[in-house]
């Protein structure tokens, strides 16, 4: 209350003598008094922290990369001195330690600048919920591909549904056929697509489709040290850029519009707007950054990703849930295979030995009969059912006449079959799949009535129910003499059909 008194008076303008009379203090005590605050803080109490036991071993544990939440867990438990104070005290106490660490000079980071044609930045970026405006891609998740060089700062991205292997290597391939050419070396953190790990000696293990890419397109791989993404900060800003300047404020309707808005905010900041970094056009540079770049492969407009597969006792090959054959003879051995986008080729060292349609559905199963000879050399029934697997597969219509065929012609079936196939190796697929489909319409099955028609020259007529007057016109100006000979090719096929039914019975 006297300090209290003291203030108040001195405010109201009374001397330190008169204020020292009223309240029976010395003068000296009442300017003591007036350069202190009013409430005096008590003093603090000198405690030690019941962390500070830890001290030693906190600094180890910082040195072995252990999170907070682990080191509280250990020293809870720890025999000697258990900890038995509250998390947000022990978080309190580390924070600060951590903090003095990042001034250690060997943490402190070094900032370094590309010679032009050097250095390429890559990395994935993610977005959840992305802003699409169709009704069915509401909530879906886009990944995008981002490629940085670090002496001109040119920016490529491409949105994608995945990040796998393949999707990697095509996007990286067709950053290097934008920038027409292939930097010296291609920076990436430790992606699971491009590293499998680390050997005793701490080097990475790489991925052997990128491996194998590096080494056809003559790039140099390197990987930044485990959790040092800085290592690589220009790619890791472009990352932020695209979240933070092109997603934020934009939506899109579907990923073609997507991909639209990509390209023209690709134009603007490489080709209008200059880097922070080097007040210069990105493209401008990159122009001047091009004759240092290495050559682009011929292989960069059709390349085939590397893989390593082995052949299953049925002679398949399994890729990406889908199977396909090769020869027999080569059951139980490791093929390689190159996988491009609309075909895969599969080599027994250098030799090539199968070159299917690439399929993209899941679970089929795609065979070439003839990779199977020398199993059918010991079991003749394996042909007939190899082969007619094969024209079921063709299409819908095949697969319905072979279908019918083999029921209606049961006694016959395996020379029917034979016959069939073997006609697909005589006309083109195009001719004999209309063939097939008109003799499936006129319900006349038998290889027989596939060689009639194949044999027997016809116009390309559209069926009659969708004929119209306008069809009809150029059919009625057909001479006359060309007409009846059609028909006499014509009669000449119906006696041969009726010839081949009273041979086999009636059985059609």
């Amino acid at each position: 209350m006297d300090r209290s008194t003291i203030y108040f008076l001195h405010q109201k303008g009374w001397s330190n003598v008169e204020i020292a009379e009223f309240v029976g203090h010395h003068r000296d005590t009442i300017a003591r008094v007036l350069r202190e605050s009013v409430d005096r803080p008590p003093a603090p109490r000198q405690r030690t922290s019941a962390v500070a036991v830890f001290d030693a071993q906190i600094g180890t544990w910082l040195d072995q990369k252990w999170t907070v939440q682990r080191m509280l867990e250990v020293a809870r438990t720890d025999p000697d001195h258990p900890y038995t104070g509250s998390a947000a005290a022990f978080y309190d106490y580390v924070r600060p330690i951590k903090r003095a660490r990042k001034g250690v000079p060997g943490l402190v980071p070094i900032r370094f600048e590309g010679l032009p044609g050097e250095l390429l930045q890559i990395d994935w970026g993610e977005v959840r919920h992305f802003p699409f405006t169709r009704p069915n891609l509401l909530g879906k998740t886009r990944y995008f591909f981002a490629a940085r060089l670090k002496y001109s700062r040119f920016m490529w991205v491409r949105f994608t549904t995945d990040m796998r292997e393949e999707t990697l290597l095509r996007c990286l391939i067709a950053c290097f056929v934008e920038l027409a050419g292939v930097p010296w070396v291609v920076t990436t953190d430790n992606m699971k697509t491009i590293t499998l790990g680390r050997d005793e000696a701490r080097e990475p293990i790489w991925h052997p489709a990128f491996q194998k890419c590096a080494a056809e397109f003559g790039f140099l791989p390197a990987v930044c040290t485990p959790t040092a993404a800085n290592q690589k900060g220009a790619v890791e800003n472009l990352v932020k850029f695209v979240k933070g300047n092109f997603l934020i404020g934009r939506s899109f309707y579907d990923d073609a519009d997507l991909h639209q808005q990509a390209a023209t905010w690709l134009q603007q900041v490489n080709d209008v707007r200059p880097s922070d970094a080097t007040e210069q056009l990105p493209s401008v540079l990159l122009a001047a950054e091009r004759p240092h770049f290495g050559p682009l492969p011929a292989v960069a407009s059709d390349y085939g990703f590397f893989d390593t597969v082995k052949v299953s006792r049925e002679s398949l090959v399994a890729i990406a849930t889908n199977r396909y054959s090769v020869p027999a003879e080569l059951v139980g051995l490791v093929l390689s295979a190159r996988i491009y986008a609309a075909r895969i080729e599969l080599y027994h060292g250098s030799k090539l030995v199968a070159t299917h349609v690439r399929q993209f559905t899941r679970n089929t199963r795609t065979v070439i009969p003839e990779h199977y000879e020398a199993v059918f050399a010991h079991k003749p029934r394996a042909r007939v059912m190899v082969y007619r697997d094969f024209l079921v597969g063709l299409s819908e219509a095949a697969a319905a006449y072979i279908s019918q065929l083999c029921r209606k012609r049961y006694a016959e079936m395996d020379a029917q079959i034979l016959a069939l196939y073997r006609l697909t190796h005589q006309v083109a697929r195009d001719e004999y799949m209309q063939a097939l489909e008109l003799a499936l319409e006129q319900q006349t099955f038998g290889a027989e009535y596939m060689q009639a028609l194949l044999a027997t020259p016809r116009r390309q007529l559209p069926r009659a129910e969708a004929l119209t007057e306008r069809m009809l016109t150029p059919l009625l100006a057909v001479p006359q003499h060309s007409v009846e000979r059609e028909l006499a090719l014509y009669e000449q096929y119906v006696a041969n059909r009726e010839q081949a039914e009273v041979a086999s019975g009636g059985m059609l």
